[in-house]
């Protein structure tokens, strides 16, 4: 594929959570559609793994994004990356800390909201100068049936997943107009259990566990990341459909696919 055809070609993404799991995946995908690549996580090693992987090569930041402060110092280093015009932000770090309403502490309440959720926002507050920028950008924040159902001992994580359909609204509606497109993403029924979703695996029946490879959910990532004046904003979709329909299609996909896959 020549450099003209690739869809993300000279396009600056920043994508979090991306040493391992979806976040990988997503690194993969865009760096192979010609995106220029920051990847965020806080283990250095299994990000330079990723890093390493990606077609072209990409940059790394480690940081904790757990920490209000780390977070603003990787805000303020994409600013940098961005050189003042980003193609799209993807938010994939997360963690799920199980336990029932009693069970969990201030401790785990507070890392999944500042991981899930609070970091999401401060990255988006400080990087949509960068975004709305030049031909504008894209925002895709990683959500979970858990944004949309309430589930018994994962209290605090439904709270960041609904947290995070609240915040991809918001910032659709306050977007509108300005070229930045704001979407929620779930990874779908089949992906590879990483350190997050093992021990959510093991509560299951074996059979209800349907976990695959999260490698071919890369291209839902970069389907919605195309700047391809679909207008598609304040939506929610499910990676696994996406990516089908993307297989079948071809890129970019059309706008009534768009609403079919719409959730």
């Amino acid at each position: 594929m020549s450099a003209r055809e690739l869809p993300l070609a000279g396009r600056r993404v920043v994508i979090t959570g991306a040493a391992r799991g979806l976040g990988a995946s997503a690194a993969l995908a865009l760096g192979a559609a010609g995106a220029d690549c920051l990847l965020m996580d806080r283990s250095a090693v299994e990000l330079g793994v990723t890093a390493s992987r990606v077609p072209g090569g990409a940059r790394t930041l480690t940081a904790d994004l757990a920490n209000r402060a780390d977070c603003l110092r990787a805000a303020e280093s994409a600013v940098h990356f961005t050189a003042g015009d980003l193609g799209a932000l993807v938010h994939c770090a997360g963690v799920l800390r199980r336990g029932s309403l009693r069970e969990t502490g201030d401790g785990a309440w507070d890392e999944t909201l500042a991981v899930n959720l609070t970091s999401a926002f401060l990255l988006l507050r400080e990087l949509l100068p960068a975004l709305s920028a030049g031909s504008g950008g894209a925002v895709l924040l990683t959500s979970s049936n858990a944004g949309v159902r309430g589930f018994a001992g994962e209290t605090a994580y439904c709270a960041s997943k609904f947290g995070i359909e609240g915040l991809a609204r918001a910032a659709a509606a306050e977007c509108a107009g300005r070229g930045v497109f704001v979407n929620t993403l779930t990874p779908g029924a089949r992906i590879k259990p990483t350190g997050m979703t093992r021990r959510a695996e093991r509560d299951l029946a074996p059979g209800q566990r349907t976990w695959g490879s999260s490698a071919p959910l890369g291209a839902a990532f970069v389907a919605l990341a195309r700047l391809d004046g679909t207008g598609v904003t304040g939506r929610r979709f499910r990676c696994d459909r996406v990516a089908e329909r993307v297989k079948a299609d071809g890129l970019p996909l059309a706008a009534d696919a768009w609403e079919e896959l719409a959730e």
